[in-house]
């Protein structure tokens, strides 16, 4: 597979739905080339028949742990790259892998979420460990990977069956 940099929405979008979405999206390690993220998913939503549920928690989970991956890992300097892939293995899955070359951090090992309950919806806006806790709420798995050089994270949601693309890929 060969990886793409995509610098608009515009090559990423279905031209006369003849086009597939890329499978993969590299991004800068910088806060702005999340912008990249949004359509590359909406075309994914697509491909893929992505309810408006799940695709939420799609959008919700790949901004908090990219973000984290710049703010936390790659400690905001420029210069880095983050791999998103996106596979569907069985007609009813849909995973996304997030590869980054950052210094060790597993966000799924419990020690690192705080475990504090939580009192009203704005505490999860509340930094200290909750976006980890939404992936959670949100994705159906959470596989942490430690790599030779980096991290690779994998989110898995499920597709219900009565909305499965035509095409699984």
């Amino acid at each position: 597979m060969k990886p793409v940099r995509i610098s608009s929405p515009a090559a990423i979008m279905p031209a006369e739905n003849t086009l597939k979405p890329a499978p993969r999206l590299i991004l800068k390690s910088q806060l702005d080339d999340m912008a990249l993220l949004w359509p590359w998913v909406e075309a994914l939503a697509v491909e893929y028949a992505i309810p408006s549920a799940t695709l939420f928690g799609v959008h919700l989970c790949l901004e908090e742990a990219i973000s984290n991956v710049i703010r936390h890992g790659y400690r905001g300097q420029p210069g880095n790259t983050i791999t998103v892939d996106c596979a569907s293995p069985a007609p009813r899955e849909l995973f996304f892998t997030v590869e980054d070359q950052a210094p060790p951090f597993d966000p799924v090992t419990a020690s690192l979420i705080e475990d504090e309950p939580v009192s009203s919806p704005a505490d999860y806006l509340r930094p200290g460990g909750r976006g980890i806790l939404l992936m959670r709420s949100f994705a159906g798995t959470l596989a942490y990977q430690r790599l030779a050089a980096g991290n690779r994270l994998t989110i898995g949601f499920a597709l219900p069956a009565d909305r499965l693309p035509s095409n699984p890929g």
